[in-house]
């Protein structure tokens, strides 16, 4: 039996048989935009790591199909040390959620809009031709894939166990009610040499006090800004998360909430319990939610081309 034979064989082997509940991403309101139905479904898949960074699962590893894949070695013993004993990821309708022993974390949140924006602002940046990318990417709110990364525990630990996968379907932000923990609120702009400006202080202004900025686009990225005719970036802040638009679209945005936030710094402070940045994240996180973000990038237009409504704020 050919090598690629075993991998088709192995992989129907596993959607057929199923070993735990699949993951099922949540049903949508639109079906794909070729109007062909499409969804995947898969059980949670377990991938074992030992302290020589060897990868296996359901008894295989890399190896047996010819790869050579391993674990880095100092993340693992960094992750092994904080006790962290496993890492989740699921792909669902609504985005991809990370798991950390067990616990939710802020994650990424996603419709078919946001991720067709996504390449086509991407292809721009980069110069590259993403329209494939952009009739794959709305696919992945129809992946139900669950995929855990278990690791050796440390000496004496208790285990963890994970999460339910039933809970993990049902994760959503609970928005804390309150006043405003921060306000951030920014207009700035870029000009035609690529160079950032803001509160009516251009790099030639700054250049004066010896502040000397650095072009933030280079001139073909500029090129392809106008010939696209991206003329605003917008990030804003909402119930639930940190959203951005690019020309008033919606992106992919950042889910958060407060007890998402601090499971976050509990993390890091297993794995950085000497950082000097962990009393700051503490007295922040918390709020964080909270904070009222508003900030609009400008950046510039070629001679002629129809003006992008700015979004409302």
């Amino acid at each position: 039996m050919s090598r690629w034979t075993l991998v088709v064989f192995l992989a129907v082997a596993i959607l057929l048989t199923g070993c735990g509940s699949a993951a099922q991403p949540a049903a949508t309101s639109a079906p794909p935009r070729s109007a062909e139905p499409f969804m995947l479904a898969l059980p949670r898949l377990v991938v074992n790591v030992d302290k020589a960074g060897n990868l296996s699962f359901f008894g295989l590893s890399p190896a047996t199909f010819g790869m050579d894949v391993r674990f880095p070695q100092p993340l693992l013993d960094t992750l092994i040390a904080a006790d962290v004993q496993h890492l989740e990821i699921r792909t669902a309708s609504v985005g991809l959620l990370l798991f950390v022993n067990g616990k939710p974390m802020p994650h990424i949140g996603w419709d078919d809009e946001a991720l067709e924006q996504a390449a086509d602002v991407a292809g721009v940046m980069l110069g590259q031709d993403l329209s494939v990318a952009k009739k794959l990417l709305p696919l992945l709110r129809r992946l139900g894939l669950d995929i855990v990364v278990r690791l050796p525990r440390k000496e004496g630990a208790a285990e963890i166990p994970l999460i339910n996968p039933e809970e993990a379907g049902r994760l959503a932000p609970k928005p804390t009610e309150g006043p405003a923990t921060a306000i951030v609120k920014l207009d700035a702009k870029i000009d035609e040499q690529g160079l950032p400006s803001a509160f009516d202080l251009t790099a030639a202004d700054l250049a004066s006090l010896n502040l000397n900025l650095a072009p933030l686009l280079d001139q073909d990225t500029l090129a392809r800004v106008k010939n696209a005719n991206l003329q605003h970036l917008y990030i804003r802040s909402q119930p639930g998360g940190l959203f951005f638009y690019a020309n008033g679209r919606p992106l992919p945005h950042l889910v958060w909430d407060s007890q998402l936030l601090a499971n976050a710094v509990t993390i890091y402070n297993q794995l950085e319990p000497g950082s000097p940045y962990l009393p700051l994240l503490k007295e922040i996180a918390p709020g964080l939610d909270r904070a009222d973000i508003d900030i609009l990038l400008m950046l510039p237009t070629a001679a002629g081309a129809p003006a992008v409504p700015l979004p409302q704020r």
